[in-house]
């Protein structure tokens, strides 16, 4: 009898604690799609020369996405999308976020960049796309920047970066969402799906060498560039004054398309690098110094001013840098013993190196 009498108020007890309520709550639930833009010149199309290397290229594993108070930019809600899909219009990313009615700014960029860094995520007024400095181990191996002095212009130290990897940003200001008891979808004012696309600009540019089978290493150094972009307006930052730095790939000989240089008097050097843009001052020059490392051990630096070439057809229609200009290497100096160098050049090895976060 009083096991009977604890089992029915064990019941009792589950019967008034326990409230029946539905798994999902769609009211206030919005669907939103987002398709990128992967037609990236210079990385997945229009290439100067079909057989050269390119940059690898994946599509972005996951989006972040944001609705944000449009008077203070502060995040109000967030959503991971991860369910990637293809159609006819090209790769989109989508998903559901719950919002409150009322009006926000909608940003969105992919979460997934190995270089690219975000600084201040949380509000999209001053989220901004970076990359670190290049460490110290590096800046001490660049000939060209050994006991470099500060600039006299603003007695400031050079401020040395990585380029960035593609970063896909969409935005959308005024976003009015209003109460629903049914899952809706956001879309823009004119109705169509979000797209997001690329704030990073990649460029291939080329140099013709002589000498190259000297060669063991080369890496680049451009000036006058923005290191830096703000996400919602997808402008770079123009006070943020950096040169950056990317290594280069030895190519084919002009006249004969081979690649190796024992026997030939000149070699293409190349690479595609990515940068948020160049500053728009127009008094300040657009420098590249190109480091060298030689087979015998010296190493070899050569600045050249190419302002002019940015404003090349080639530049603006297809983000080709065209140096008209040949870089002549050293030879070994002579040694005793009648010995001496049977040099010949292929790919350069990769250099690997920790990236500071």
């Amino acid at each position: 009898m009083k096991q009977s009498v604890y089992i029915l108020w064990c019941l009792a007890i589950l019967l008034t604690s326990c409230e029946r309520r539905p798994l999902e709550d769609i009211s206030n639930t919005h669907y939103i799609r987002i398709y990128i833009d992967e037609n990236i010149k210079n990385v997945t199309t229009g290439f100067y020369n079909e057989d050269y290397s390119r940059p690898d290229y994946e599509s972005p594993y996951v989006l972040r996405l944001t609705l944000s108070d449009p008077h203070t930019g502060e995040v109000k809600t967030e959503r991971y999308l991860r369910d990637m899909r293809h159609d006819a219009n090209g790769t989109y990313y989508e998903g559901y976020i719950i919002a409150a009615p009322g009006e926000y700014t909608m940003m969105a960029y992919n979460f997934d960049t190995r270089v690219t860094r975000i600084d201040n995520p949380n509000n999209h007024r001053s989220a901004k796309a970076y990359t670190n400095n290049i460490p110290s181990h590096i800046k001490t191996k660049l000939f060209s920047r050994i006991n470099q002095k500060a600039s006299e212009s603003n007695n400031e130290e050079e401020k040395i970066v990585f380029d960035p990897d593609h970063l896909f940003v969409a935005s959308c200001g005024d976003l009015i969402i209003a109460h629903t008891d049914y899952v809706d979808t956001l879309k823009t004012r004119d109705g169509k799906f979000f797209r997001a696309s690329s704030i990073v600009k990649s460029y291939y540019l080329q140099i013709r060498i002589k000498g190259m089978q000297y060669v063991s290493s080369a890496v680049s150094l451009l000036t006058g560039m923005s290191g830096s972009a703000w996400l919602f307006n997808r402008e770079a930052d123009n006070k943020d004054n950096a040169t950056i730095y990317f290594e280069m790939i030895p190519g084919e000989t002009p006249s004969t398309g081979l690649s190796k240089a024992s026997d030939q008097e000149e070699v293409i050097l190349y690479t595609t690098f990515n940068t948020f843009g160049k500053l728009p001052d127009v008094s300040s020059s657009l420098d590249i110094t190109f480091d060298f490392m030689t087979i015998y051990g010296m190493p070899y630096s050569e600045s050249i001013d190419i302002t002019d070439v940015f404003e090349t057809e080639a530049a603006k229609e297809h983000q080709w840098l065209l140096i008209d200009r040949v870089i002549e290497i050293p030879e070994p100096p002579p040694t005793q013993g009648g010995g001496g160098l049977s040099p010949s050049v292929g790919k350069f090895d990769e250099i690997h190196t920790e990236i500071i976060i």
